[in-house]
């Protein structure tokens, strides 16, 4: 590990990082690049034989003398082809898998590296907390606030707490989504036989039961609002999914550090 460090202002220091946490982020970012690349190429490819495709059917159409029912046709088997471009989510999923392990990779090693760090300031007891790419400690005995990630440049940002935070808030953020199923019964229906081979059938009953079911999706989000001596206020954020009371535990942790 660096032992370089740079004074930023009086109440926060930031120190380089190890190599191996920057190489494993930038084999993240790479791992990114190459599956928005895959994604891309293949989505083109996709379009451009989609077009050929319908505008080849609806030129023969319209020299046919379908001058309407051409274009109308072509518009419907543009739109039957689109259901073909969910299925091509299976050539991008080995690129897909690899950029998530390139992710799982960079975390263990961001908390790899925040965990040596910390423990080598001699600051008392920490706890810390490291969610997506984000990872937070406090040192409660000294009053200290770290932090590691892209909002500190992914370097190691240790702060004086009571002097930095200006806020700790918890938001929660909600999506609703609703599914309707309509189950339909039909009842017995009566046959009027005249003779041996015809008769009426009668028009029967019959019932419809729709039942919508609304699924609630709750996140919540811890965030810290940060500002040191002549510098811009920023804020740290860390979701913690539906874990409702640790995001709160975390945010009055935070309060305490500070001096709340």
């Amino acid at each position: 590990m660096s032992s370089q460090q740079t004074l930023t202002t009086p109440d926060a220091t930031f120190t380089t990082p190890p190599t191996f946490l920057a190489e494993a982020i930038e084999q993240a970012q790479q791992a990114e690049r190459i599956f928005e690349q895959r994604k891309a190429q293949i989505t083109l490819a996709f379009l451009v034989v989609q077009a050929l495709f319908c505008g080849y059917w609806m030129i023969s159409w319209m020299f046919s003398g379908h001058y309407i029912l051409g274009p109308v046709l072509a518009v419907v088997m543009w739109f039957v082809l689109a259901l073909l471009y969910w299925p091509l989510s299976l050539l991008w999923y080995p690129s897909k898998r690899a950029r998530d392990q390139a992710y799982r990779n960079a975390n263990a090693a961001r908390v790899e590296a925040g965990k040596a760090f910390m423990a080598s300031q001699q600051l008392g007891a920490y706890r810390w907390v490291c969610r997506r790419d984000r990872m937070l400690g406090v040192f409660t005995e000294s009053q200290m606030l770290y932090v590691l990630s892209p909002d500190s440049g992914n370097q190691h940002a240790l702060m004086a707490a009571p002097r930095v935070v200006k806020q700790v808030r918890v938001d929660e953020h909600t999506t609703t989504s609703s599914t309707t199923k309509t189950t339909t019964k039909h009842g017995r229906r009566s046959v009027l036989a005249y003779t041996s081979f015809w008769g009426v059938i009668g028009p029967g009953t019959s019932r419809s039961k729709s039942t919508t079911t609304h699924q609630v999706l709750r996140d919540y989000t811890l965030g810290i609002q940060l500002q040191s001596a002549g510098q811009q206020p920023c804020w740290v954020e860390l979701s913690f999914g539906e874990d409702r009371q640790e995001a709160r535990n975390w945010q009055l942790l935070v309060e305490q550090t500070a001096g709340r």
